[in-house]
């Protein structure tokens, strides 16, 4: 199966700085609105007033994935009930005040950025160059928010990184938190809209081989799986202990 195509979109005459400087890291084309065809680019790249987006190409799909922890959804889930959240739970903070955490597929970094809110220290890892981009976006925007999530994002540490490649050089975790991208239900389709962009982009994903042994390697206590609630468990190892939600469950693998 080939790449999508993505190009980023200029928003004026000539490229922006920040364009410019995207399009030589990504290695990929700038477009004018003029040069925008029906599908060509698949997707494309623009800066807006609420930071880079990822837009598909096609009239038939609204809304655009904007990586923002300042936004109303994510300030809720952060809230007073944050330490009583599944997620939290499943990684052990219990009465600690901090843990080190490494998110090795960090997508658009909400579940690390919770886990930062909680207190622990957060190293992200995303491999894909294009959601890298709208994650550190989100980053260096979270950085001149509010207290609370400049407090967040400030304990986070976001690498461009394959976990399988680059475990041998990563050091030692209390908690590997693993988010294999999981097909989405129908009926969530409205309110999954930037996880349904991020599949059109990613495309299928297959368990990839060895993680899941890998990470119960590196991790010093445990490793956490997040998985749809009906589906099996990740390459078929049992879990020690699941913690399950209204539509996902966190599966906990203790280290040896």
């Amino acid at each position: 199966m080939s790449e999508p195509s993505v190009s980023i979109l200029i928003r004026s005459g000539s490229p922006t700085v920040a364009e410019s400087a995207l399009s030589n890291t990504l290695g990929l084309p700038l477009i004018s609105s003029a040069e925008l065809a029906p599908g060509n680019p698949e997707f494309y790249l623009c800066y807006t007033e609420t930071g880079l987006s990822l837009n598909a190409n096609d009239a038939r799909v609204s809304g655009a994935v904007v990586v923002d922890f300042d936004s109303k959804k994510l300030t809720r889930r952060a809230g007073d009930g944050l330490r009583q959240q599944n997620l939290i739970k499943a990684v052990g903070l219990k009465k600690r005040q901090t843990l080190r955490v490494l998110d090795a597929t960090a997508g658009l970094g909400s579940d690390g950025f919770l886990l930062a809110r909680a207190g622990c220290e957060v190293r992200l890892l995303e491999r894909n160059a294009v959601v890298h981009a709208l994650l550190e976006d989100g980053m260096q925007r979270g950085l001149k928010g509010s207290a609370a999530t400049r407090d967040a994002v400030s304990r986070m540490q976001l690498t461009r990184a394959d976990f399988v490649q680059a475990a041998a050089q990563l050091d030692s975790y209390q908690v590997i938190v693993i988010d294999p991208m999981y097909p989405l239900r129908p009926k969530s389709a409205k309110s999954k809209q930037s996880m349904q962009l991020l599949q059109r982009l990613l495309g299928e994903t297959a368990d990839a081989p060895g993680i899941l042994e890998l990470a119960l390697h590196k991790a010093t206590e445990r490793v956490v799986v997040k998985r749809a609630k009906q589906s099996p468990s990740y390459t078929g190892l049992s879990p020690d202990v699941s913690f399950k939600g209204s539509s996902s469950r966190f599966d906990v693998y203790l280290t040896p």
